[in-house]
């Protein structure tokens, strides 16, 4: 018989407890002289015979049990005649966790640094004339084939951390695949060597396969800490040169202890801009604001950066956006053009205002105004949809003031084709704005609080809007009855703003109330052409390039410090997209370039998916369903003893450790039965 922990035997030294309990209880018997013979009735009928065999009958338990029990935590087992004898011709896949989780430090250095070495004593476990296979996060093309042993302890020597992140279930899957596509139904072995962070851990999407052994190994850091940047975000949509401008940054502290007096800088376009201080509680966030003034630059190029260790690949975080320039904007008109429009329009520089009439319409325009609006039109006709719809759906904005005499079919059509709500019959009830929208980035910073008694405007007659039945309207403003005045839906990548009333004070005096102002205003700013601060790596996301010239020679290119790329471009109707894949693997700002000319500033940032710390240990993974429910899957613990040995243990010979666990309640359960039952 053998031990996988045979350390585990030091605290047999436990028996000397029970012995010296019994040294201490045993009760030595005397003679009692009785001057009354009446006395004797009191006397117990028990011998010293009778004390003594109860009292070692006792001991032997109590020693039986912690006996049994110590060398069940000892893992016995009894090996093979021949030690461990594995069969010829075994397939190995092995999965080399490589993400930057796997920086945590470790007793051999990094987490990282152990896989790769388990990974060879995996390799030297079999014969030189297996198969060998290698996984990791990048799943290289010359990672999805079976090597020799010695080609495969070459790759492992190459693993590097990675930016992608693999869920686990998606890992043996892989293998899965790969031995099923190479004919492999016998001896087929999956292990993965992870941190079996929670976060890519998905036991419930695991499909267990009989054909393979599939081997379980975490590692484990000594102990989990990290600081790191969640996401940065802005809350103001205009950015204007000269404008003082609040960046947001989300900070978690993934450890059990709390920090004061952290500091986090703010970098632009390589120079730092502002810096703060932080206090933070363990296992919590905290939300810090950096300020600067916005200078000429046109493409703004920043990262927010903290200190933390060892943990570092999440201590930066880039972004990057352009400075709003004069915002275009299209009015369509039936007639003459809205003096309540020009009004406001006209004459605001951060607006390039233009009137157009409905039957002079340059349709090549479309795609370079910001904003559109529709101003009394009596009819849409079918030409005049197809483009609004192409504007909308490549990310325009539209905003529909009804004609009192609309032909609500041809609206509604329209509205209809962009799965936007549409116009019913009019209502002439009379009716007033009873509810306003503060909460819709519309009315963001309009209001530091609503007046009980607000002034909104009144109705006389308005267009009823019928509800969305997928509830994706965001209503502006409310009337008294609870239908809506003014309502935005999204539509494609755009968004349309619907009024229940025409922008004259016929229907109402909303053209001419306080709140007309503010709503058309900040419908213009925010129709300026914004892009996603940052952008992920690993993650398939559309980089959009409207609004972005098209290279003479069809295509576009992303250039880093030391890279260029070409990205693929996928045109979805008249949507421009480009997809990196995994052509991007370091975090940092990138400039999108067509031709000789820099369009744009793209920032991609690290999958911060494994910046929490939180793992499963070999204890948490063998109470899972999935491993106590699959006799072929097994756990096995780095480090602790040599693999071949657990190997032995789990594959060579007879595990023991159930029964002495058995053995060991027997004996506890013997020790009450004797203590209650027994005369002594």
């Amino acid at each position: 018989m053998s031990f996988l922990y045979p350390w585990f035997l030091l605290a047999l030294s436990a028996i000397s407890i029970p012995i010296i309990i019994h040294l201490f209880h045993f009760r030595r018997f005397r003679k009692i002289y009785f001057s009354n013979i009446r006395f004797l009735e009191q006397i117990t009928d028990e011998t010293q015979k009778q004390a003594r065999l109860k009292h070692l009958l006792v001991l032997i338990s109590r020693i039986l049990a912690i006996i049994f029990l110590v060398m069940a935590f000892a893992r016995p087992y009894i090996p093979a005649d021949e030690g461990l004898v594995m069969a010829e011709n075994n397939y190995v896949s092995v999965f080399i966790d490589n993400s930057f989780s796997m920086e945590a430090s470790s007793s051999y250095g990094t987490l990282l640094d152990h896989a790769k070495v388990t990974a060879g004593e995996i390799a030297q476990t079999f014969e030189p004339s297996d198969g060998f296979q290698l996984l990791t996060n990048d799943l290289e093309g010359r990672h999805q084939r079976f090597v020799s042993r010695e080609e495969f302890l070459s790759m492992v020597s190459q693993v590097d951390f990675s930016p992608n992140v693999r869920m686990l279930s998606q890992i043996f899957d892989r293998q899965k695949t790969l031995m099923h596509e190479e004919g492999i139904i016998s001896n087929a072995w999956s292990f993965v060597l992870s941190d079996f962070q929670i976060n890519i851990s998905d036991w419930e999407n695991f499909d267990p396969d009989t054909l393979i052994n599939q081997v379980l190994i975490p590692f484990q850091t000594q102990r989990p800490s990290n600081l790191f940047i969640d996401s940065v975000w802005i809350d103001n949509p205009v950015r204007m040169r000269g404008q003082v401008l609040t960046v947001n940054v989300r900070i978690y502290n993934d450890s059990s202890e709390p920090l004061q007096n952290q500091p986090v800088r703010l970098y632009v376009n390589e120079v730092q801009r502002s810096v703060a201080t932080f206090d933070i509680r363990a296992g919590s966030y905290v939300d810090v604001s950096l300020t600067y003034t916005l200078d000429n630059t046109s493409n703004q190029a920043g990262y927010i950066e903290i200190s933390d260790y060892p943990v570092t690949f999440d201590d930066r975080f880039y972004f990057a956006f352009q400075l709003s320039d004069q915002i275009p904007v299209l009015v369509i008109n039936q007639d003459q053009p809205n003096p309540f429009l020009n009004a406001l329009f006209s004459t605001d520089t951060s607006f390039i205002f233009r009137n157009t009439n409905v039957t002079a319409i340059d349709f090549s325009v479309f795609p370079a105004q910001n904003l559109i609006i529709l101003n009394e039109l009596r009819s849409i006709g079918e030409g005049l949809a197809l483009e609004l719809r192409r504007y909308v759906e490549a990310g325009g904005n539209l905003l529909i003031f009804p004609s009192p005499n609309a032909d609500l079919t041809s609206y509604n059509a329209l509205l209809s084709a962009m799965n936007v709500n549409g116009f019913l019959e009019t209502d002439t009830v009379s009716t007033r704005v009873t509810g306003l929208n503060e909460l819709h980035p519309i009315y963001s910073g309009v209001f530091e609080r609503i007046p009980e008694n607000i002034d909104l405007p009144r109705v006389e007659q308005y267009f009823v809007i019928t509800r969305h039945t997928e509830a994706r309207d965001n209503y502006l403003m409310q009337l008294q009855n609870g239908n809506y005045f003014f309502v935005s839906v999204p539509s494609g990548q755009g968004q349309v703003f619907l009024s229940s009333v025409p922008a004259n004070d016929q229907f109402s005096n909303f053209p001419r109330h306080a709140m007309f102002v503010p709503t058309l205003y900040n419908i213009g700013l925010h129709s300026a052409s914004f892009h996603p601060l940052f952008y992920t790596i690993g993650k398939d996301q559309a980089i959009n390039v409207r609004g972005n010239a098209m290279p003479s020679e069809g295509l576009y290119r992303i250039q880093g410090r030391n890279m260029e790329i070409i990205p693929e471009i996928r045109n979805i109707g008249t949507i421009t997209n480009l997809i990196v894949h995994d052509q991007i693997g370091e975090a940092g700002n990138y400039r999108l370039k067509t031709d000789d000319e820099n369009l744009r500033v793209l920032s991609f940032n690290y999958d911060r998916r494994e910046s929490l710390l939180d793992s499963y240990n070999a204890s948490d993974i063998n109470s899972l369903n999935y491993v106590r429910e699959n006799d072929n899957v097994s756990v096995l613990e780095p480090g602790i003893i040599s693999f071949d040995k657990q190997m032995e243990a789990f594959m060579g010979g007879r595990q023991l450790w159930k029964i002495f666990v058995l053995l060991g309640i027997l004996f506890l359960l013997t020790e009450v039965l004797l203590l209650r039952f027994m005369k002594g």
